[in-house]
């Protein structure tokens, strides 16, 4: 079972760089946008994660541009989970220009979980539960 969700973006004119392209920092925002989405449909939000008595910080963040795109266009941002060993939080990032389909970005991104204090935790119980409850084991 794919574990997917998508989130449809207007790109703000604060969004943009001098040479009226997407700064390549918005990005990072969209993907964001793409987990809180993802989190709220799959019971995997960062409330729920904290109230495990857990943190997920992102420790890998990888951006391919494509293709550029400017104010006022629409961004498809798909969001893929991707099964892992252990306890960390894997996707990829597909981002579309609305109008014309056509690939903007790829991306992927990795969570690990750490306790309140910040120590590293391989496998979290509630996610272990989670995981299974998806069937997203490797």
């Amino acid at each position: 079972m794919e574990l997917s969700e998508s989130v449809k973006i207007r790109v703000r004119f604060s969004e943009v760089d001098s040479i009226k392209m997407v700064w390549h920092g918005s990005y990072v925002a969209y993907l964001e946008d793409a987990r809180e989405a993802f989190g709220r449909k799959y019971g995997l939000e960062y409330k729920t994660i904290l109230k495990n008595m857990s943190y997920a910080p992102i420790v890998d963040l990888n951006l391919q541009y494509k293709q550029m795109v400017s104010v006022d266009d629409e961004l498809i941002v798909k969001i893929f989970f991707v099964p892992s060993k252990g306890g960390k939080i894997c996707f990829k990032y597909e981002v579309y220009n609305a109008q014309n389909n056509a690939l903007v970005l790829t991306a992927s991104s990795i969570q690990l979980f750490t306790d309140l204090d910040g120590n590293l935790d391989p496998m979290p119980e509630w996610f272990e539960d989670w995981k299974n409850r998806y069937n997203c084991n490797v």
